[in-house]
């Protein structure tokens, strides 16, 4: 990817949307190509050059780091905050949660009227659950079954727990 010619930034630029990408590792040619500053990548993402070939370990923060603040953030320290946690998910670290309530608090941002999802697919995004998004529904009887129940509440001579049930019907 190439930043826009005038970007003041171009490594910014290529983390936010690395970020934003939900990407593990940034390959690139040589460390010029990140300033000289793996660190500055090793801060979100794991970094491997081409030339040398050399993998830098993203690192890995305590979970202090996420932690809510021990204090009523500022308005800067909120803004830096979500700069640091770009990675992060708000819902998954309270720290990032923090500092968004209070931008939002003093106005800075404007929290969206649509979901993650509803965005996504505006602009044709696949947006596929996460793993603890999806809930495994419990077994389904067969309509066969559930008409025999039915028919069993319908009947008043039968008990409610004594449904009559068709022979071969799974329940």
């Amino acid at each position: 990817m190439r930043p826009p010619a005038d970007h003041p930034d171009p490594v910014g630029y290529a983390l936010g949307l690395a970020a934003g990408l939900a990407v593990d590792a940034v390959v690139v040619y040589d460390l010029a190509t990140v300033d000289n500053t793996p660190s500055r990548v090793c801060e979100m993402f794991t970094l491997e050059t081409v030339c040398p070939p050399t993998i830098w370990a993203a690192s890995r923060p305590d979970e202090a780091d996420h932690a809510h603040p021990d204090h009523r953030l500022t308005v800067p320290e909120a803004a830096r905050i979500l700069q640091q946690h770009i990675a992060c998910r708000a819902l998954e670290c309270p720290r990032k949660a923090s500092a968004y309530s209070r931008l939002v608090k003093a106005g800075k941002i404007v929290p969206p009227t649509e979901t993650p999802r509803e965005r996504a697919a505006v602009r044709g995004i696949s947006f596929p659950p996460r793993p603890s998004d999806s809930l495994a529904l419990p077994p389904v009887p067969d309509l066969r079954t559930l008409l025999a129940v039915l028919d069993g509440l319908a009947d008043p001579d039968t008990h409610m727990f004594a449904v009559r049930m068709p022979a071969g019907a799974d329940g």
